[in-house]
């Protein structure tokens, strides 16, 4: 196991640059490019990406959410040419992940010192809103599950049960 750099490694003089000046340039391009997001995007497309890396002239950036992504396509072109203009001239492309776990944060409830595991299980799992389907959508599913081989009909069909009770 590789152990931590010391300070001194971190602050040599000798070499041709430190690495801790390395560090300095690639925090201040970061904040470049999300300051660059915000001025160019929408506030909830620039909120919900994190700038990721810069390696080998790619921008790399990460959102939770495939709607983000897809709505950050239409401007990629113009956000790239910004990018090239104000931070690095030698930016190739930027590519965009979607892990819907990237941006997870956790916050600790005001007056809670311990931490309770009961109240922290459910922090991993996806949100559901509720367990039921729209009646429209239910409806085009049973139609679909009509045309089906018996496994899939089934399968469907207990899927469109999800839909709301009338009430």
């Amino acid at each position: 196991m590789k152990s931590p750099k010391s300070l001194t490694d971190l602050f040599e003089k000798n070499r041709h640059q430190s690495h801790l000046v390395q560090y300095q340039q690639k925090t201040k391009d970061f904040r470049a490019i999300k300051s660059l997001l915000s001025e160019y995007l929408d506030d909830n497309i620039a909120q919900n990406i994190i700038v990721c890396n810069f390696k080998n002239s790619i921008l790399y950036l990460e959102t939770t959410s495939a709607a983000i992504a897809t709505a950050f396509k239409m401007y990629q072109s113009r956000i790239l040419s910004q990018v090239r203009r104000e931070i690095n001239p030698a930016t190739v492309t930027i590519e965009m992940k979607v892990s819907p776990k990237s941006t997870l944060v956790v916050t600790p409830k005001a007056n809670d010192n311990k931490t309770n595991t009961a109240d922290n299980e459910g922090l991993n799992q996806p949100l559901r809103s509720s367990k039921s389907i729209p009646s429209d959508v239910a409806d085009s599913i049973t139609s679909i599950a009509e045309n089906s081989d018996d496994k899939l009909k089934q399968a469907l069909l207990r899927l469109a049960r999800h839909k709301p009770t009338s009430s």
